[in-house]
């Protein structure tokens, strides 16, 4: 075996960590394709398999990069490391690492998502039926990033305390259990914020509408961390008619400002686009505007050269960037020209994502090469359109593409 140069194999260990971690937020990110999270996958498998032919020493210097800077990234190595090597001792330390200290929680469950099924078989199961509750959320996160059945255990879990039973909630409509309708239906009134959202969510995958939509209703009028997502789940389940009421009422509120134009790019509609255009002149409000105008009708703001400068004394240390910061800033004046000879070719009335009339052909096309986001909504109503379960858009993109094809051809 060749000698270790150890400068080597710590600079895999943080390179790794890093790519990790930029891997994860691209995942949500609205210029990453499939194709560039396969691209930024294969840096991060060549560093972490650098760890792995240093055997032994790699997984000691990732351990002791995690010991001087417990992050998710250095997490998400070292947990990828114990789960291949089977080595029961370093993954119980990775799990009661992250039971400690939930800041880095996510790079664990970021290598349960990143090994393969097989190499998780087994250890799962005995994680569902675990004492420890962190266990028995660990398990279910497990099945949900790898859309597995966990079978009998569900019903149990479904009673489980409040984070293994929000997750587990979460997975009954991610798998499309159908069989469960009626245990989730009762979810919606639980006492748990996480749980009650989580309920609604799937009672709307589940095709229980008329549940899903009362509760969603609530949850999307309530300042709370789902709000968005209540609202986007909403919009895509009520008929297109009720779904445009809904968000004129909804709109009366100042405050709902952002999630309104957010929205309307769930909605489809081109309808909405001239109020839009109107936005896209509010410096707050223009990217997300921007956004939406693509999310409708596809158009890529910077390719057609319809994008612009920062405004004139916008001060970006005031304001939420959380959700636009690789968003292009809209030219609304060139914006509004390619409306002008563009909108022929779209019907009001009509749902589009990303210049497409809503079919599972074009949910396919989007989810094989389309933006991050536009794949996310893509899966939605791929889901809502058929009886296949969620697509997980985040997953690695070899996984992806098998998802994918069996969803097509369902």
């Amino acid at each position: 075996m060749p000698a270790i140069v150890p400068n080597v194999v710590e600079r895999h260990s943080a390179e790794a960590a890093f790519l990790w971690s930029l891997r994860d937020a691209a995942t949500d990110q609205p210029h990453y394709t499939l194709g560039h999270l396969a691209k930024l996958e294969a840096r991060l498998e060549a560093h972490i398999d650098g760890l792995r032919v240093a055997k032994d020493a790699g997984f000691e210097i990732a351990r002791a990069q995690l010991d001087r800077a417990p992050g998710p990234g250095e997490l998400f190595v070292v947990a990828t490391l114990a789960l291949e090597r089977r080595d029961d001792k370093s993954v119980e330390f990775v799990l009661d690492l992250a039971e400690a200290a939930p800041a880095a929680r996510r790079g664990l469950f970021g290598a349960l998502g990143w090994v393969t099924p097989e190499t998780l078989r087994g250890r799962v199961v005995r994680w569902l039926d675990a004492s420890s509750p962190f266990r028995r959320l660990a398990g279910v996160v497990a099945c949900s990033l790898h859309r597995a059945d966990p079978g009998a255990s569900v019903e149990r879990l479904l009673r489980d305390e409040p984070l293994a039973r929000a997750r587990t909630l979460r997975l009954t409509g991610e798998l499309g259990r159908v069989d469960l309708r009626e245990r989730v239906r009762r979810a919606l009134d639980d006492e748990d914020l996480a749980c009650r959202f989580w309920a609604a969510w799937s009672a709307g995958l589940l095709r229980d509408r008329e549940s899903a939509i009362r509760a969603l209703k609530t949850l999307s009028t309530e300042s709370h961390r789902f709000q968005s997502r209540a609202l986007d789940m909403l919009v895509r389940l009520l008929d297109l008619e009720d779904a445009k009421g809904w968000l004129r009422e909804f709109g009366r509120d100042p405050a709902h400002g952002r999630l309104l134009v957010i929205a309307t790019g769930a909605l489809g509609d081109p309808v909405v686009v001239t109020w839009l255009l109107e936005k896209m002149s509010v410096p707050a409000l223009a990217r997300l505007a921007g956004e939406s105008f693509t999310m409708i009708t596809g158009t890529d703001l910077a390719e057609e050269m319809l994008d612009g400068q920062v405004p004139d004394g916008f001060d970006a240390s005031t304001a939420d960037e959380s959700d636009v910061a690789n968003l292009p800033w809209p030219d609304r004046d060139q914006v509004r020209l390619w409306w002008e000879k563009e909108h022929i070719h779209f019907r009001v009335g009509v749902r589009y994502l990303s210049g497409r009339p809503l079919t599972r052909a074009a949910c396919a096309e989007i989810l094989r090469d389309g933006r991050q986001r536009q794949r996310r909504a893509a899966a939605y109503e791929l889901a809502l359109l058929s009886s296949h379960r969620l697509l997980n858009w985040r997953a690695r993109a070899e996984m992806q593409d098998e998802s994918l094809r069996a969803a097509v051809s369902a």
